[in-house]
């Protein structure tokens, strides 16, 4: 017991090094918002009117799979030397048949469940949702990004692109994108079958980009207390990873 602890706790350890090296290279790498803001509504309008690229006609996507992804899956190869196809294998994307050089698989969790991952839902709604009366009665998890074996680590992300609004605005999404990271997280072990993958995650990472002008939303977490933001990970298994860039 307390060598399968002791694995554990190392094993943790190493997942929050390996993400914090990442975010360190993400930072170095991405361009600074006031440039982000401009290319990415460039890439979101090209890819309107493109039908090899509908991963990119959001905002959130277009960073996330057009600047992100790439950075995330060459680290992951320098700092656990596995090899590219072995990174490959590892991802898992929603967006997999259009990213066929960096993943393999979608990432959907195949049983369903009972709730959502929108913070505050009312009862109503969700009771309206158990009787088929508000779409189907159990919803399926389909996170942006997770790593799967080989990698070391398992972990599922929650990829998000905030820019603009106040800090009120700011707070709000904080919470929300949080939140949606910890539900992942939360949901329990599925075996794979055929096609689709294990839903088994030990971390759970937000990736945020912050484009507003006044970096509002990295603000807000920088606001919090250490001990709060140590809280996530150190009791929730979440790591929080809000990108500026050089800004």
């Amino acid at each position: 017991m307390q060598d399968a602890e002791r694995n554990r706790e190392e094993m943790k350890l190493r997942a929050r090094e390996f993400l914090q090296s990442l975010e360190k290279e993400l930072n170095a790498k991405v361009p600074p918002p006031a440039q982000m803001r401009d290319m990415v509504q460039k890439t979101v309008a090209e890819a309107k009117n493109d039908p090899a690229r509908p991963h990119m006609r959001q905002r959130e996507n277009a960073f996330l799979y057009q600047y992100a992804l790439p950075i995330i899956f060459d680290h992951m190869q320098i700092v656990d030397g596995i090899g590219a196809e072995e990174a490959r294998q590892s991802i898992l994307s929603e967006f997999y048949r259009n990213m066929k050089n960096f993943c393999v698989q979608t990432p959907a969790r195949r049983q369903g469940h009972p709730f959502t991952k929108i913070l505050g839902t009312k009862p109503a709604d969700i009771i309206a949702q158990w009787t088929g009366d508000h779409g189907a009665a159990l919803r399926q998890a389909c996170p942006d990004i997770a790593f799967r074996d080989p990698f070391p680590f398992r972990i599922v992300f929650e990829g998000k692109y905030f820019e603009a609004g106040s800090a009120g605005k700011a707070k709000t999404e904080l919470v929300a994108c949080a939140y949606q990271a910890f539900y992942y997280r939360a949901l329990p072990y599925v075996p794979p079958r055929k096609l689709s993958p294990a839903w088994d995650y030990d971390f759970a990472c937000l990736l945020v980009y912050d484009a507003s002008k006044r970096g509002c939303l990295k603000a807000v977490w920088n606001s919090l207390k250490p001990e709060v933001r140590r809280g996530f990970w150190d009791g929730a298994n979440v790591y929080v990873m809000i990108l500026r860039g050089t800004d």
